[in-house]
């Protein structure tokens, strides 16, 4: 931010051989020493004692047991950072950072993409429930810091039919595509095309999308009331996100049976049912 620095990924800006200073050069390296200990502890399949800073650390790694597996495993939620107490090295307010993992069992679908951003859903719904929601894949980085603005350009815009405006999508574009393209991993079809979804509205992509909740609960004129209060766009969260009521009722809506017997993937949210 202090250089005015469009590419924000790391790993794409040290990638491109940038002329740098010392204080660049420092940052680098930082970087690598972190990416080759995540890399380390990812074929260790553990945080070993040398990774770990402190009892909370401790405690919050101790949830990963033995028995976890990538089918089965209980929902975990873990706040990182809290804006209520949390500041950065020049005093500004750190964002609400929260690590989700949305319980899983092999007897219960789990839905892929959808049923993940249906938990994130409930999750965020019970903590913050902000009108505005950003989807983006963990692969993916956007090459503009002024993505949010422009989205929300449109998003806070009086002059446009705001209830009928549901999301803002940026398109996906991938590096090392052959100039034919002959595996269509441009996504021109669905971009440029014809971005015509099944239901005659336009495709969602998956990622790089500014949704606004209100668009998950139903149509403008009617919305489709959830199964509690506490998950309806127009809710206002009450106490700290770290209180014992609301992280209670975010591992109850993170479970995965949460969504039997409800409009949970069909009426409302992302639809996983055709």
């Amino acid at each position: 931010r202090e250089r005015s620095l469009v590419e924000r990924s790391p790993e794409v800006y040290f990638g491109n051989n940038h002329c740098g200073g010392t204080e660049i050069d420092k940052i680098k390296m930082m970087y690598e020493s972190m990416k080759a200990r995540v890399e380390h502890v990812v074929e260790k399949g553990k945080a070993g004692e040398e990774y770990i800073n402190g009892d909370r650390e401790r405690r919050v790694l101790n949830k990963w047991t033995d028995e976890f597996t990538r089918q089965n495993h209980p929902a975990v939620i873990e706040i990182l950072r809290d804006n209520s107490r949390d500041r950065d090295i020049a005093g500004n307010v750190m964002p609400n950072l929260i690590y989700l993992s949305r319980e899983k069992s092999k007897n219960v679908p789990h839905q892929f993409k959808a049923g993940a951003l249906n938990a994130l859903l409930r999750v965020s719904a019970v903590m913050t429930n902000a009108p505005i929601l950003l989807t983006l894949d963990c692969d993916m980085r956007s090459n503009d810091p002024e993505t949010p603005r422009r989205a929300l350009c449109y998003l806070a815009d009086p002059s446009t039919d705001q209830p009928q405006l549901g999301y803002v999508q940026f398109p996906q574009r991938f590096q090392g595509i052959n100039e034919g393209d002959i595996y269509c991993g441009d996504l021109k079809r669905m971009f440029q095309i014809n971005p015509t979804g099944m239901k005659n509205g336009p495709d969602y992509g998956g990622s790089g999308c500014f949704f606004r909740r209100r668009s998950l609960f139903g149509a403008p004129s009617a919305i489709v009331p959830p199964e509690i209060p506490q998950l309806s766009p127009e809710h206002c969260p009450k106490g700290s996100i770290g209180s014992e009521e609301t992280l209670a009722l975010a591992q109850k809506v993170l479970g995965c049976k949460y969504e039997h017997n409800t409009n949970w993937g069909h009426k409302v949210r992302l639809s996983f049912r055709s």
